[in-house]
């Protein structure tokens, strides 16, 4: 971020100045671990933690401001050494001072939800984005009220285009990232299951997704997917709300949208798409796994053609798309055996839209490692049932699945027919872990998948992997 004067950070934190030692800051800190030379720390309150605690600690990294709401004990102490600023809330500083960053920068910002694929939409625009412009990007799943207020602020200079993930497991969370964001290009690339524990319904959650929309300012251009039934809706409501709206369209299914891809050949490392950009018809290789990621590649052509790319230029770009940690990540094993790796992130749909690619891949032995999908409340007995029955008819040899909810899982396997080797366990079990991975051989291939909660790594590092790291990103 830019360097901010004391005077300004008050104003706008609406701050009392309790001392007064330097006037300037070159960063926002947080991590008492860390060199904080030249920052002020921002004593944030979590659940569990209360960074006020450690002020003094701060200091002795070489803070040079505290901004704090609570008074700690040692306050004479510190501010005879450092800037002490007093807010009502840090963590509403924090979101104001983002808020104030992002209209310090000429960058234009994007504004990526939908309740699956949103990390590798953002992931694949910002390639393509990043083979014409600068680009800044979230890292991870930096979605929330906390992490998209410090991606705005890890901005880099120079930026030209900076690319925010929102998430949310509330109503109101996503309207309350569009107001520190101002976004001026918002897409919701779809709507399923995931979070249903908070909103009792998917028309719960779509109304929840659509606050990317009705949050944004009346004049940012709005990307809309055709072939959800609830993407769908928002797009008839957005072409009268918004009439001040660049509006753009994509769909694999009709080729009236702007962007119109489709999947000519998928192979277990790659997927062949062709279609139309803007008019400019074209094909690209793309090295990704999965059928579910034609939307994210649709999503990531959509934000390049708005953000005023060419279609050639997006074309061009298509193939730098890749995955990331946990997310259909591909792994070899010593032995030769292959690891489709999902393990981030985990919803009945998609694991469902998984199950669907697997069933036609070709492979030695099919192996399949499930973990809890986690977050579903009273659904979750339904949904791992289905889920169970589908990976049954999915085509495994061996499927293990640990979590709370195995025996609906077992249910369901059951119910399909399943007459292969089915291992259930109500925890992760390393002697489990171990015998499923001994399994492996050359030319076979096994499914991780589950949500991050269920740690499925440890299942991948039982099998010898080479060049996994457990580091995310």
């Amino acid at each position: 971020m830019k360097n901010l004067d004391l005077d300004t950070l008050a104003r706008i934190t609406d701050g009392k100045i309790f001392s007064e030692k330097e006037i300037s800051f070159s960063r926002i800190g947080t991590d008492t671990r860390k060199d904080l030379k030249g920052q002020i720390f921002i004593a944030l309150k979590g659940d569990a933690f209360d960074a006020h605690d450690f002020c003094a600690k701060a200091v002795e990294q070489g803070a040079s401001g505290l901004l704090i709401h609570r008074l700690p004990p040692e306050l004479e102490k510190l501010r005879s050494q450092v800037t002490v600023l007093v807010v009502k809330d840090t963590l509403k500083a924090l979101q104001q001072i983002a808020h104030f960053q992002r209209h310090q920068s000429p960058a234009k910002v994007i504004a990526i939800t939908g309740s699956n694929g949103k990390t590798t939409s953002k992931e694949f625009s910002a390639a393509v984005l990043s083979s014409q412009l600068k680009v800044h990007y979230s890292k991870g799943s930096f979605n929330n009220h906390w992490g998209l207020p410090f991606s705005i602020l890890d901005e880099p200079e120079g930026t030209q285009v900076s690319i925010l993930e929102m998430g949310m497991n509330h109503a109101g969370e996503i309207r309350a990232l569009c107001e520190i964001a101002d976004p001026d290009i918002v897409v919701c690339s779809v709507v399923g299951r995931a979070h249903i524990e908070h909103f009792g319904t998917v028309d719960g959650i779509a109304a929840a997704k659509k606050e990317i929309y009705d949050a944004s300012p009346a004049t940012a251009q709005r990307i809309y997917n055709l072939d959800s039934p609830w993407t769908l809706k928002m797009y008839s409501e957005g072409k009268a709300k918004f009439p001040q709206s660049q509006i753009w369209t994509f769909s694999a299914n009709s080729d009236k949208a702007d962007i119109h891809l489709k999947i000519k050949s998928m192979g277990i490392a790659h997927l062949e798409v062709e279609g139309v950009i803007r008019g400019v018809s074209g094909q690209a290789h793309i090295p990704v796994f999965g059928a579910q990621n034609l939307t994210n590649l649709m999503v990531a052509a959509s934000v390049g053609i708005a953000s005023g790319l060419t279609p050639a230029q997006v074309w061009a770009a298509l193939p730098q798309c890749k995955t990331i940690w946990g997310r259909n990540q591909m792994i070899e094993t010593k032995s030769k055996a292959q690891i489709l790796f999902d393990g981030y992130n985990a919803n009945p749909d998609s694991v469902g839209a998984l199950l669907d690619n697997v069933a036609i891949l070709k492979a030695g032995k099919k192996i399949a490692v499930f973990g809890e999908m986690l977050e579903l409340g009273t659904e979750a007995a339904g949904a791992h049932s289905e889920i169970g029955e589908k990976a049954g008819r999915a085509g495994f040899d061996v499927i293990w699945f640990y979590g709370p909810h195995a025996q609906d899982f077992s249910n369901g396997v059951k119910a399909s027919g399943f007459s292969k080797k089915l291992i259930i366990s109500n925890a992760y079990e390393e002697s489990l872990a171990t015998e499923v991975a001994s399994m492996l051989s050359q030319g076979d291939l096994a499914i991780v998948k589950g949500s991050r909660g269920m740690e499925l790594e440890k299942f991948v590092l039982r099998c010898d992997p080479v060049n996994f790291s457990t580091t995310k990103f």
